[in-house]
């Protein structure tokens, strides 16, 4: 079945849409990086005419080539000169249009040539025209040595060869002649050099031998700025006031200031035609025309400087990505800066300038998307967490003291019955042990209902000015009838310190927590040492111990919850929540908690408090 236009061109509008609102989702992330970059390729093609002119003028006039001097054929010195000429003159300082024939004095040209060969010039470049413009002079034999010479190049009417008017000076050979025909843009702006290998050489390619074919396209001049070259008067020639070297083994290039042809646009603003003529023979000279290379390399550079970027703005923060794009683009335009001016090679900055805040614009609104339905995510993820952790906990809580009152009355039952003196020996052994198991687990359930209190979001230390010997003095008559059952020596050395601020019950179950633990684990007749000094910023205290000791693939494990050491699981009884409890309290005071420990020698613990208490 055949489609209608109107049908087709909604179905084709539809798609564009549908591919570009996929293009601007999560889905199409690569696609904005491509949009980019084919934007790039497509401005690519328009990166190079006007800002040629804009390099040029920028960078400021450069050294040119000192092999190259210009004879300037000034009309207020030739009239002066030839008084015979001033009668066909009408105020020659306001007239432009001066043809190239008024510069046309057989003698005159035949005595500045000749003063010009005897300094022996490489090759001299006449850029004035004089052929079917000029009667045809009747030359001497001396004249035509001078004028035939082989070394001066003089300029035709044409390059095409059917509408060739040939110089009066041309050899058979037509070896001393080229045109000075020029390839002016549309703006009529010369900025390429006019090559054609099937017509007439230019004057540059003639005067300088060039003899290079590899130009695929008309090569782009590089100008180096106004007035460059060394230009020597025709009065001071004729008048024989110049250096005797002047003109040796140097290009010369003779021309006026005004005729009706002789200026030339150029980017740097209007050109005397011999001194453009001289900018295009310095380029073939010193190999100075800018280069382009091909426009697959540029494409293969903005492809990496795209994925640099895309990289750079999906990994980093706005802030730093917005710092490396600004001394991208800063090291990219200097770069390119540098190849134009020292090795006269083009390489585009609007492009790649353009595809980078592209880029960060598309992508700027990528990532604000992306950090808005990452926070949404992030705030229902938080409320799942707090949901179940709130569950855990009412768990936890629940069964917690659902469990304290059983264990309570088998307590009391277990009390009661153990009462009776009549009971056989392993029935009072056996309530024994049951009296022990119970108290071991109403130890379990305090210990997590303490956790769930301070990992609470309501939970709050409360600071109060203290002497921590104190507290150490009254954890250890709490526990000495402990260490006594063990046979254990507990040895002190508490400094005299200042009063500080903290919270009296959690220091408390810290000291006790520590000292509990070196008792266990240490040895009978063993010895526990506690030790407490102070600095100008911190108290330190130490718990020591010449017990078991603590393996070290174990010591970076067991300040977490209901962990314990490998060792000890079957060796001694203990839920894995004292040192647990130990570290966050001392981290709640702003503290720090670290160990010592070697198997079989025992284990100390170093605890660091801050003097100035934190608000």
């Amino acid at each position: 079945m055949k489609m209608s236009p109107q049908l087709l061109y909604r179905k084709v509008i539809t798609h564009f849409k549908l591919w570009v609102r996929w293009g601007l989702t999560k889905r199409g992330f690569w696609t904005r990086a491509f949009l980019c970059w084919l934007f790039a390729c497509l401005i690519l093609q328009f990166d190079e005419i006007d800002n040629y002119d804009t390099r040029f003028k920028l960078r400021g006039d450069q050294k040119a080539d000192d092999q190259i001097v210009l004879i300037n054929m000034n009309p207020n010195d030739f009239v002066s000169m030839f008084d015979l000429k001033t009668n066909t003159l009408i105020n020659v300082n306001e007239s432009n249009e001066i043809s190239d024939s008024f510069y046309w004095d057989q003698r005159l040209w035949t005595e500045m040539l000749s003063q010009v060969l005897k300094q022996n010039p490489k090759s001299v470049a006449v850029t004035l025209y004089f052929g079917e413009n000029i009667i045809s002079p009747r030359l001497n034999s001396q004249e035509i040595v001078t004028l035939k010479d082989p070394r001066i190049i003089w300029a035709t009417n044409s390059r095409e060869i059917e509408k060739l008017s040939l110089p009066f000076a041309t050899l058979p050979d037509r070896s001393n002649i080229a045109h000075i025909d020029l390839l002016r843009d549309d703006d009529g702006v010369v900025r390429r050099l006019l090559l054609n290998p099937d017509s007439l050489p230019n004057l540059a390619y003639r005067v300088s031998k060039e003899t290079r074919s590899d130009f695929k396209n008309p090569p782009v001049l590089n100008y180096r700025g106004k007035k460059q070259f060394h230009e020597v008067s025709l009065s001071d020639v004729l008048s024989k006031k110049i250096p005797a070297d002047v003109f040796k083994n140097k290009i010369v290039v003779i021309g006026a200031e005004q005729s009706v042809t002789s200026q030339v646009l150029t980017p740097l603003g209007t050109l005397a035609r011999h001194e453009f003529w001289a900018t295009v023979i310095d380029n073939f000279q010193n190999q100075r025309f800018i280069e382009k290379w091909p426009i697959s390399v540029y494409i293969t550079g903005l492809l990496f400087l795209m994925i640099l970027c895309v990289y750079i703005i999906t990994h980093y923060t706005q802030m730093i990505s917005f710092f490396c794009f600004f001394w991208i683009g800063t090291f990219w335009s200097v770069f390119s800066v540098w190849m134009f001016d020292t090795h006269n090679t083009w390489i585009p900055i609007v492009s790649p300038i353009t595809m980078m805040l592209l880029i960060w614009v598309m992508y700027l609104g990528y990532q604000t998307l992306r950090i808005e339905q990452a926070h949404n995510q992030l705030q229902q993820e938080q409320r799942y967490l707090n949901e179940l952790e709130q569950l855990k906990n009412n768990f936890v809580s629940l069964i917690s003291h659902d469990l304290k009152t059983p264990i309570a009355k088998i307590q009391a039952v277990v009390d009661r019955v153990r009462l009776d003196q009549h009971l056989p020996g392993h029935v009072q052994e056996d309530l024994n042990n049951l009296k022990e198991y119970s108290e071991e687990l109403n130890r379990y359930i305090q210990s997590i209902l303490k956790v769930l209190r301070v990992e609470s979001k309501d939970f709050k230390i409360n600071k109060e000015t203290a002497d921590l010997n104190g507290i150490i003095e009254n954890v250890l008559h709490r526990i000495s009838p402990l260490a006594q059952s063990k046979g254990l020596e507990i040895r002190t050395q508490l400094e005299p310190m200042f009063l500080i601020e903290f919270d009296v019950t959690l220091m408390t179950e810290v000291i006790l927590n520590l000292v509990e633990n070196a008792i266990k684990y240490s040895k009978a007749d063993g010895y526990i040492e506690i030790t407490t000094s102070e600095t100008d910023t911190d108290i330190l205290v130490t718990v020591s111990d010449n017990g078991e000791g603590i393996s070290p693939e174990d010591q970076s494990t067991i300040w977490k919850k209901f962990v314990r050491g490998k060792n000890q699981d079957l060796k001694t009884k203990g839920s894995g929540l004292g040192l647990y409890l130990v570290k966050y309290f001392i981290e709640l005071h702003g503290g720090q908690i670290s160990l010592k420990s070697e198997v079989g020698k025992g284990s100390t613990f170093y605890i660091t408090l801050p003097i100035e208490s934190e608000s």
